[in-house]
């Protein structure tokens, strides 16, 4: 009998796997008695789990030990052959219970992090560089440095959430429209069912920029539907909204690795790399500030990059007092 990838299996029951793996699945099924027998002992622990799972308050070792002491209790006594049948039953649905408890402790322990989101809130943070990851479902998150946020997606949820504390982060979405991917700032909501985009959230401002599909924006029941090559200003504490053009690319290049100017202003692509590079440079004349520059940047050595900003148009740079200026 040929085993099947657990996580397949797993992705097969939250219908979040694509056509090949539902394809490779119900083959698998189809093609062995035993395997099909498999396949309806897990979907009936998956089912049966629904209640007990979707209930955060319910206390696991609280649950075991009551059921430990009607275990205890019904065989202090000689049982009949009645009580015996009714004991195997209350057996088997005693054990199944108990192991949904056993499983659910199994997965979010041994899970990799995108599986264990399916029973409990999962924390990531970046610190120094931006990192990526990839969830159970598809999606991937590229969180640019010092950034913080939470995700879950319950597989008996309604839907897949993100909770964006603090800095910015690239959501690639795994389309799934029975199942929308929410993301909450301390008070906007951001819902897709599958898409990209850019979230970044600064003081009482959160930015969204769209770059395939569709992204809702919520603030204070006010709702706004942004579509590709579209960006949204929101006050969290006035509730105002701006939509406009993004005026550049370089909002992505945490994830591209690149920093694109395409005639931009000097002082925008200035402004990335003091954040990128947590760097201190100054344009030390205001003519300079307006001054279209043209170039690709490889998300590497600060000091090659200035240099080619200094080549490219034929400026000095120079460091001093902790301070690179540019004149």
């Amino acid at each position: 009998m040929e085993t099947m990838n657990e996580e397949k299996l797993i992705k097969y029951l939250l219908q979040e796997s694509d056509s090949e793996e539902t394809k490779a699945v119900q083959e698998w099924i189809s093609e062995d008695e035993a395997n099909q027998k498999q396949f309806e002992e897990v979907q009936w622990i998956w089912k049966s789990s629904k209640v007990l799972l979707e209930k955060s308050e319910v206390d696991e070792n609280l649950a075991w030990q009551r059921f430990t002491k009607l275990r205890n209790e019904s065989s202090s006594a000689a049982p009949t052959q009645n009580q015996r049948f009714l004991q195997r039953g209350w057996f088997k649905a005693a054990a199944a219970v108990t192991l949904i408890f056993v499983s659910a402790w199994v997965y979010s322990a041994f899970l990799p992090q995108s599986g264990r989101a399916y029973y409990s809130s999962v924390e990531l943070q970046s610190e120094g560089s931006p990192i990526e990851v990839a969830i159970l479902d598809g999606t991937s998150i590229t969180l640019n440095k010092n950034t913080s946020l939470s995700y879950s997606q319950k597989f008996l949820g309604k839907q897949r959430n993100v909770s964006l504390e603090s800095g910015e982060a690239f959501f690639d979405v795994k389309r799934n429209e029975n199942k929308p991917f929410v993301i909450q700032t301390e008070k906007v909501q951001i819902t897709v069912l599958g898409t990209s985009f850019h979230v970044k959230t600064a003081g009482n401002t959160t930015e969204v920029i769209v770059v395939t599909g569709s992204v809702q924006v919520e603030i204070d029941g006010k709702k706004e539907v942004l579509k590709p090559d579209e960006k949204l200003r929101v006050n969290q504490e006035t509730g105002e909204m701006e939509k406009t053009l993004p005026s550049n690319k370089l909002y992505n290049y945490y994830v591209s690795k690149r920093f694109q100017a395409d005639r931009i202003p000097l002082e925008e692509l200035v402004k990335t790399l003091n954040e990128a590079y947590d760097a201190n440079i100054e344009i030390a004349r205001d003519e300079l500030r307006t001054l279209p520059i043209t170039t690709t940047l490889e998300y590497g050595s600060l000091s090659k990059n200035l240099d080619v900003i200094r080549e490219t148009l034929n400026l000095k740079i120079s460091l001093s007092d902790g301070k690179i200026r540019i004149e």
